[in-house]
Formats: C-alpha cells, sequence, structure tokens
C-alpha cells in the first residue's frame, strides 16, 4: 500500500513521490547499514530507488547525484529511526531540473567560510542542486580595494574552495555579478563617475535624492570595464551558468541615455545593452541569466531575447502574476526560472504566510509552464538586520516544492525545520519559526516587501506620524501580546532542547527590535518622553554587534549597526 511519508512516525523531506511500506524492520547491529548503491543510465539522472529488507539496504540512482539523494533519505530515517529502519520501497525524482538558492552578500553581511559550509551542508540534505552568491562589491578584484576594502570581500581562493565543497556535495556554484543596475557601491566613488548613467545623482522613485549613480551608462565603456572584471571573476566558477543581474537600472534614461530612450524607449536601449552583456558573457564561455523585471515592462521584446538566456522571474508577494509572466516567456518559448522569496528581509520576525503563498505561486505556474528552475531567493535589504535563521523555514518549503509540488504540504515544514536545522524532528525550532512569522497578521499591510515593525523601528518622525495615521491602537497592543508570548515561548522551548546558542539569542534580539518598535510607536502617539527607548537603543545595538560575528565578517557590521543607532536623531 502507498502513502505518503509525512503521515508516518517519520517525516522524510523533500517528501517522495512514492513510498510503499513493507513489512518488517531492519535492525542495525553494527552501526551501520549494510547498504548496496548501484548507477543505472537508464533512469532520470536525479531519479533514485531506495529499497530497505529486513537483511539489507539498496540504493539505486541515475547517476552519482541520484545516488546521493538516496542516500540523504536514508541519512533523514537514521536521524529519525536509530537502528531500526523501516522496511519500505521509495521511487523518487525531482519536479524541477534546478533547485536553487541565492543568498545576498552585498548588503553588509559577508557570511564567513564556516556559515557559507554549513548552509551547503543543510541545502545538500534537502536536495537542492545550485547555489548563487549575489555579489555587487563584495568580491576582492584586483586594483579595486577603494570599492570593497571595507566590505571583507571574498577571495579568489576562497570561491575557489567553495565550489569544490558545493561540488562534493552536487551543488553548482554559479558566478552572480550584477553587471548593469546596483552598481552604487562602484559608482559613488569618482575613480568611476565616468561609468555612470547620472554620475551627479538622481531622483531615485522610492530612497528621494540619491547623491550618485547606481546605473552603468549602456556604452561600450562601460562593456569594455566589465569585460576586465569578468576575466578576473568568471573562470573561478566551473558552471556555465552566470547570473549578470540587469533588475532595476533605476535611472535609465535620466542621464547620460537620456536621448537615446526618448527615441527608442527605455525598454528599447535596455535590451540593446542586454544583448551586448549576453554576447560578451558567451565570448567568456558563459550562458547568461538575468533578472527579467525591466523586459516584462513591454513583453513584445520577450521575442527578442537570446534564445540561450534564462529569464528570472521574480517577485516576493503572495499575490505575484507568476502565471501571467511564465505564460508569456512559455508561449516566446525562451527559457526562464521562478524566483520567489524567503520573506525574511525587511522584517525582524519573518513574514510567514506571505512567504508560503509566495513560493505556492512560483512553484505551481513555474511547473505549468515549463520553468527550467526554482531559484529561492534571501535578500538583506537596509543593512540585513534580519535574524539569520528567518530564512530557514522558507529554504525548507522551497525544497519540498522544487522537488515534489504536489507532495509539499505546509503541515510539514515546521517539522522539515527541525530535521534540518535543529538537534531533533520534535524541537520545536520550525513551530517557533512559523509563529515568529505570524506575530504581525493583526496589522494591516501597507507597503510590499516589508514588516510594518521594521519600518517603525527605522521610520524618520515625519514617516512615523503616517504610519500611526493608519495604525490603531488595538492592533499595536495585539502585536504586542503575540511578541510577549513568543518571547516567553522561544526561551523555554530553545533551552528545553538546546539549540545552539546563536540561533536562540539571535531570534530574541529579532523579537526585542520588534517589541522597541511598537513601544517607539506607542510613545509617539501619547506623545512620551522617549528616554527609555533611547537608554535601550544602544543595548539593542551591541547585542546585534555581538550576534553579527555569529556568521559573518565584521566588514559591512559599522554600516548596518550605525543605522540602527542613528534612530536616536529621530526620537
Amino acid at each position: 500500500m502507498s502513502k505518503p511519508a509525512s503521515t508516518d512516525k517519520f517525516i522524510l523531506w523533500p517528501p517522495p513521490k512514492l513510498v510503499v511500506r513493507t513489512s518488517g524492520v531492519q535492525r542495525i547491529r553494527d552501526g551501520q547499514p549494510k547498504i548496496r548503491t548501484t548507477v543505472n543510465p537508464g533512469m532520470a539522472p536525479e531519479a533514485y530507488e531506495l529499497e530497505i529488507t529486513t537483511r539489507q539496504t539498496s540504493v539505486t540512482g541515475g547517476s552519482a547525484a541520484g545516488v546521493e539523494y538516496g542516500l540523504r533519505t536514508l541519512d533523514q530515517l537514521r536521524k529519525q529511526c536509530g537502528d531500526a529502519l523501516p522496511c519500505l520501497r521509495i521511487e523518487d525524482a525531482p519536479d524541477f531540473p534546478v533547485r536553487g538558492f541565492m543568498l545576498d552578500i552585498s548588503r553588509g553581511k559577508v557570511p564567513e567560510p564556516g556559515a557559507l559550509r554549513n548552509l551547503v551542508r543543510s541545502l545538500a540534505e534537502l536536495k537542492y542542486n545550485h547555489l548563487q552568491l549575489y555579489t555587487e562589491h563584495t568580491f576582492a578584484f584586483r586594483g579595486h580595494e577603494k570599492v570593497w576594502g571595507e566590505a571583507d570581500a571574498l577571495t579568489a581562493k576562497e570561491i575557489v574552495d567553495l565550489q569544490k565543497f558545493c561540488a562534493e556535495n552536487h551543488i553548482e556554484l554559479s558566478a552572480n555579478f550584477n553587471s548593469f543596475g546596483h552598481f552604487e557601491r562602484w559608482l559613488k566613488h569618482p575613480d568611476y563617475h565616468h561609468l555612470a548613467e547620472s554620475p551627479r545623482g538622481f531622483t531615485h522613485p522610492i530612497k528621494g535624492k540619491v547623491p550618485h549613480g547606481t546605473t552603468l551608462r549602456p556604452h561600450e565603456d562601460s562593456l569594455k570595464f566589465l569585460n576586465k572584471l569578468w576575466k578576473e571573476y568568471l573562470p573561478l566558477f566551473k558552471s556555465r551558468r552566470f547570473n549578470l543581474g540587469g533588475d532595476e537600472p533605476w535611472e535609465l534614461g535620466q542621464g547620460w541615455s537620456k536621448e537615446l530612450v526618448k527615441k527608442h524607449g527605455r525598454q528599447r536601449v535596455y535590451l540593446e545593452f542586454l544583448k551586448k552583456l549576453h554576447k560578451q558573457a558567451a565570448k567568456h564561455g558563459k550562458e547568461m541569466l538575468f533578472w527579467a523585471d525591466i523586459l516584462l515592462e513591454d513583453p513584445k521584446l520577450v521575442d527578442e531575447v537570446p534564445a540561450d538566456a534564462t529569464a528570472l522571474l521574480w517577485g516576493y508577494e503572495a499575490d505575484h502574476p507568476f502565471g501571467e509572466q511564465c505564460a508569456r516567456l512559455a508561449a516566446a518559448k525562451r527559457k526562464f526560472w521562478v524566483c520567489p522569496g524567503t520573506s525574511a528581509w525587511n522584517t525582524f520576525t519573518g513574514r510567514t504566510d506571505n512567504m508560503l503563498a509566495n513560493m505556492e505561486a512560483a512553484a505551481k505556474h513555474g511547473l505549468a509552464s515549463g520553468a527550467e528552475g526554482l531559484l529561492l531567493t534571501s535578500w538583506g535589504d537596509g543593512g540585513n538586520h534580519q535574524p539569520w535563521p528567518i530564512m530557514y523555514p522558507g529554504i525548507a518549503y522551497a525544497a519540498g516544492l522544487a522537488w515534489n509540488r504536489k507532495g509539499a504540504k505546509r503541515n510539514g515544514v515546521a517539522r522539515a525545520v527541525n530535521l534540518t536545522f535543529s538537534q531533533s524532528v520534535n524541537s520545536g525550532y520550525g513551530e517557533i519559526l512559523f509563529e515568529l512569522g505570524r506575530v504581525e497578521d493583526g496589522i494591516k499591510k501597507t507597503k510590499p516587501n516589508r514588516s510594518r515593525l521594521y519600518d517603525l523601528f527605522f521610520a524618520k518622525r515625519a514617516d512615523l506620524k503616517k504610519e500611526l495615521a493608519t495604525l490603531p491602537d488595538a492592533e499595536l497592543e495585539k502585536t504586542l501580546a503575540n511578541l510577549d508570548k513568543v518571547r516567553r515561548k522561544l526561551t523555554k522551548v530553545g533551552k528545553k532542547f538546546l539549540w545552539e546558542f546563536r540561533s536562540m539569542g539571535e531570534l530574541e534580539l529579532g523579537v526585542d527590535m520588534a517589541i522597541w518598535a511598537i513601544y517607539r510607536a506607542k510613545f509617539s502617539r501619547a506623545r512620551k518622553k522617549m528616554k527609555p527607548l533611547e537608554a535601550e537603543l544602544p543595548n539593542l545595538v551591541e547585542r546585534f554587534m555581538d550576534h553579527w560575528g555569529n556568521r559573518a565578517r565584521e566588514g559591512g557590521l559599522r554600516e548596518s549597526a550605525i543605522r540602527m543607532a542613528e534612530i536616536a536623531k529621530e526620537l
């Protein structure tokens, strides 16, 4: 009889496609089960079959990766069942050929090598096969120390070492370097002003006046400059894939390219430069991946995208139109991936239900329209103030959806988090993370891609008044009660199951920052003096700085901590 593993006494994640329980138990007496492994080229490369009988265990895969996936499933059983393995047969294969994760290492937080290796181990356990590190300025390019010197950038050797470790875990590490927009870390320096679309700054639609450029001008000089950087960076990666970004060129058409955009249109100017980037990447032996937001502003241009390029459809809200966008690219017979998010950034506690719905929509419409991959993204906007573990539920759920969309159920994700990221499948770790991401459920949402408590914490005084105008006292009080409750539970459950100390400390700090934000709103509305908050803020900053070193290098910390400390001026 076939039944899903998640209904049993154990959980397997990602959920296998077929689990058939047979009678009996294999008792392991010498500490290791007897395992026979076989590669069967007639199977799909990442497919595997796992069979456990009373006498032996066999794993057959379509390739070495397929065998490894079968062994990882066996490891999950061993974690939960010990030396009494249930007899069963599993037949399994993934839905998406590419199951990827992209971590932002350019918004302050550059993880230490140990943190990256631990992340890779967790991704491998969840059967991911692709990793990108989102890079703007955090690679140590020779001769450009002015740009990356304070960022503790990754070196060439560190990338080569990480790639080797990824390969050992059947994960492809691909190059990622944003090469059009989001170039502000370079263009703010006078030495690079000649490459900027708007070297003297521009009016950003969200941030207002920006004193320097953020986008490369679509010119041959920019291509030559990028070519020199690529010559140093791209050969470090064995993967043929290269995500060269291209998203959000905010000021395109406001500066150097103003007349071009007037004549041809913004999207046309963008596409023509993208084609040149594609051609240049091909000379380096790379296949171009690019963010598709600008292209989709004029869907007629999709047909002109080079056929071997891969469009990355990103969107991070529950109602993002993945269906419409996927259908357009599928109709044009263009390669594409769907790219949901962890909903962890611009928050202190996460956004659980938005994350779940966002990922489900991406997986559903991506599969229906033939997407080759699902790339989960976790960003660090504003300085990466979110606790690192807030992204764990998203990592676990995306793994389930990318491998087996129909079999991955919401009610299994918390235990999957426990299985992957804590010492016990019943630790309560995943359940706490889910609860943290729901503390703001009683507050009406006003802006995408963020939580309101995050905005209350960092708001300028004038903006705080606007926030309070749409935020009733009852919503604040309910949220404060939620936070107090989960804060007590976090400490109690964490101590009981002995989570790693840094996880408990980071999550407690996230809750305390959210509570501080609520009291800021309450004091402001009641016109109380802010002295208690002023006194508490340095303590929050100090704790933030202490926990930063748990997983990240020092570079970027000062900038992120200063953003917190400067809120004192707004109290």
